[in-house]
């Protein structure tokens, strides 16, 4: 294995290799925020009403 920490999708460095290092056309593979995607998931079921809650809040907590 590498010297190098790996690059968690997590964005937590560890030791231990992920998918997106096993394999090389996944190395320019972003996750996806999944937090995000259901609040997005969330306000396009509630077209009419107004947002209650923010992404940019959440994770400036």
């Amino acid at each position: 294995m590498r010297d190098k920490k790996l690059d968690n999708p997590d964005m937590v460095n560890t030791d231990k290799e992920s998918l997106f290092d096993k394999h090389e056309d996944m190395q320019t593979v972003d996750p996806i925020p999944v937090e995000e995607l259901n609040e997005e998931v969330k306000d396009e079921r509630d077209k009419r009403g107004t947002k209650q809650s923010s992404g940019s809040e959440k994770k400036n907590r």
